[in-house]
């Protein structure tokens, strides 16, 4: 499975890497990319990831949760 998540709120490289870093110690991922050009952070998983707790991290972050599409 596939999210893409929007997020606003990044503005570097930096930014990124404490969302994907937020995003590996809460959820159990294959990959994480974040990128701060896009607001977008595409999630690769086996998983059924819970849309609250995601929102919920990215707000701890500091960054603004607007929204997540999945693939499958």
């Amino acid at each position: 499975m596939v999210y893409n998540v929007e997020i606003e709120g990044m503005m570097c490289g930096m930014c990124e890497a404490h969302v994907n870093d937020a995003i590996r110690k809460n959820f159990d991922v294959k990959k994480v990319k974040a990128n701060h050009k896009k607001n977008l952070c595409v999630i690769k998983t086996d998983n059924e990831l819970n849309v609250e707790k995601l929102e919920a991290v990215i707000k701890e972050t500091g960054y603004t949760f607007k929204g997540v599409t999945k693939e499958d």
